[in-house]
């Protein structure tokens, strides 16, 4: 035991005066009387007395002695060590995920799970100490150990739900990685359960206490939400939806679909009894902007009534096609809503290329020319691709089904009458084979991607399959680093974007350099100005740019529509699995308070008890 005040403990120095005036005598004044005959019984009784009245006042010393004992200890603010004191480390994590929104009885259930934080906060004895991580996706630790029960109270009344889904995976990494301490670990699960069961492999001497919150268990929401391009066209799109109804009666749900605020489309869905609908939608939107879903039924979770995604604008491609005649390659390319083409003859080809894709077809200029090209059955020697001889009767036998280029592309039973045979080199990809001998190539360097195909046109039914104007498209967009679907897809709440991943997202306006600060859903600017500027994406909702110019442009939207959030059914048990049963914490009397105050409040009792027994005077 030690002391957080020990000069207090020079109190002990009041015995000394205490003890003196308990044994000080008092003087008897001397009176004259005219007779001893009634003071004789006085005297004899007082004689039966005396030894009573000593006992009196040996207790009333006594009394005071340890007034002054348990003043001096209080002053002094005795600290008692962790053995003695059964001290604690505490982990308390606080579910902060989107189901923590809903609403039960006018309060939602992260109020609930506050309230219940709270008193773990308020739980904490001597030697204790908690740290405060709030759980949704990655574990947020919102306040380090500390003892400070008023520290504590302020961070978790500081704390908000978010929208992002429940993940307690990288949560329960964080306590198996925490470094070893003499206490024992406590960990306090504040949340409503509402996802499967995990299985954990507890440290030693880690034990467990869930607290639950929430009742509600019937929900209908969007579970799914996905816009994608059409692989020939930014401008036309389709809509993935999946609405899920966790009640035990059949639902309709009316729906509603918006375009830059305006309905585009409205159908009602019949869902059964604990399953789930889907829909496939194709939209068309020449100009882009912000498309909503919006689900119109009355629930306790309004969040996942809502879906949102971003339509990128679309930017024109420059391609320059070179070629003394290619009927074929100028429709594909001119039927391309994205693509503004330039069709050049060879001998007005100047070789500055200011296209961000030149393609060249029945012509190749002597040298590879700066800048992204794909060259048609023929190439320039400086590539360093050789010639061997010709392929007869190649078939597409095998080609790199996941590339950006062959995205979409069914080319199985493709005939084709002779293709050139390449010697194999390093420096080129084989997007697309023929048992062996290439039919694509692709070259890849900083400075610029050339995309080989080694027959042409006219010796190959395949520009009239639809694969032609989809393995056309996919490749000008690769070239030209204009994949609109990076910037199709929405990042995930609980994300942190980078200048370097907005510029995915702004590429369809004028790019960062233009981009002064991004509005987030609540109408809170986010500048980018700075250097190191970091991007949050906490809420679901549009995010939108706003330019130097003062122009505002969608950037991106994030969207909950996950099946795991819309389950919003609590777990009245410990979602966590285990090969061993989990240690759990076992209640008990703990001093919620330092010792100080008990020792305070002991001593006033025994002052004010000393003060009635033994000096209160008594008028009848």
């Amino acid at each position: 035991m030690s002391f957080a005040a020990p000069i207090a403990l020079a109190f002990f120095g009041l015995f000394v005066p205490v003890i003196l005036l308990y044994l000080l005598k008092q003087r008897r004044r001397r009176v004259e009387v005219s007779t001893l005959m009634f003071w004789e019984t006085i005297l004899r009784d007082e004689q039966t007395v005396t030894s009573i009245t000593r006992l009196k006042k040996l207790l009333s010393l006594l009394l005071q002695l340890l007034f002054i004992t348990l003043l001096a200890l209080a002053v002094a603010r005795p600290l008692f060590s962790g053995k003695l004191t059964g001290a604690r480390r505490v982990v308390l994590l606080l579910d902060n995920s989107a189901s923590m929104l809903v609403t039960e009885g006018g309060q939602t259930r992260f109020d609930l799970a506050r309230q219940k934080a709270f008193g773990v906060v308020r739980g904490l004895g001597q030697g204790d100490s908690l740290m405060l991580v709030a759980v949704a996706g990655e574990p947020d630790v919102v306040h380090p150990f500390t003892d400070s029960k008023k520290d504590l109270q302020e961070a978790i009344e500081k704390l908000q739900p978010t929208h992002a889904e429940t993940d307690f995976k990288p949560a329960l990494k964080f306590i198996e990685q925490l470094p070893p301490d003499a206490r024992a670990t406590h960990v306090y699960l504040v949340s409503d359960g509402a996802f499967e069961p995990l299985d954990f492999n507890p440290p030693a001497r880690t034990h467990f206490a869930y607290v639950p919150v929430g009742n509600e268990a019937e929900n209908v929401g969007i579970a799914s939400f996905q816009v994608r391009p059409l692989p020939f066209s930014a401008r036309d799109f389709q809509i993935h939806i999946e609405v899920v109804n966790h009640t035990a009666k059949e639902q309709k749900a009316p729906l509603e679909l918006r375009i830059n605020g305006r309905l585009a489309d409205a159908f009602e869905f019949t869902i059964p009894a604990g399953e789930s609908v889907t829909r496939t939608l194709r939209q068309f939107s020449d100009s882009g902007g912000e498309i909503e879903a919006v689900l119109d039924v009355m629930d306790s979770f309004a969040l996942d009534n809502h879906a949102y995604a971003t339509l990128p604008k679309p930017s024109p491609i420059k391609v320059r096609l070179v070629t003394p005649g290619d009927a074929f390659l100028e429709r594909a390319l001119a039927t391309d809503d994205e693509v503004e083409l330039q069709v050049v003859a060879p001998d007005k080809y100047a070789g500055v290329d200011t296209a961000a894709v030149t393609v060249f077809s029945g012509w190749r200029p002597t040298k590879t020319p700066p800048g992204n090209s794909v060259f048609v059955g023929w190439w320039p020697d400086d590539l360093g691709l050789v010639r061997r001889g010709e392929v007869t009767k190649p078939l597409f036998t095998e080609w790199q089904r996941d590339h950006p280029i062959n995205r979409h592309l069914a080319l199985q039973n493709v005939t084709i009458e002779k293709a050139v045979g390449v010697e194999p080199n390093g420096k080129f990809q084989k997007l697309a084979s023929s048992f062996g001998d290439p039919l694509v190539l692709l070259s890849e360097s900083e400075r610029q991607k050339v995309l080989i195909v080694t027959f042409d046109t006219t010796t190959t039914d395949l520009p009239l399959r639809v694969a032609f104007p989809i393995m056309l498209a996919n490749a000008i967009r690769y070239l030209a680093e204009a994949q609109t679907g990076e910037r199709w897809q929405s990042p995930a709440i609980g994300s942190i974007l980078t200048p370097a991943d907005l510029a995915k997202y702004a590429s369809g306006s004028d790019g960062t350099n233009s981009l002064r600060a991004v509005v987030d859903p609540g109408g809170e600017k986010i500048s980018i100005e700075t250097e190191g500027a970091l991007v949050p994406v906490a809420k679901a909702g549009f995010y939108r740019g706003e330019l130097k110019s003062g122009e505002t442009v969608p950037l991106f939207a994030a969207s909950l529509a996950s099946p795991v959030e819309s389950q919003i059914k609590p777990s009245k048990t410990l979602p966590l699995h285990s090969k061993e049963p989990l240690a759990e914490i076992k209640g008990g009397l703990r001093l919620g308070f330092e010792p100080w105050f008990l020792l305070a409040f002991v001593g006033l009792v025994l002052s004010v008890a000393e003060w009635v027994l033994f000096h209160r005077r008594v008028i009848e």
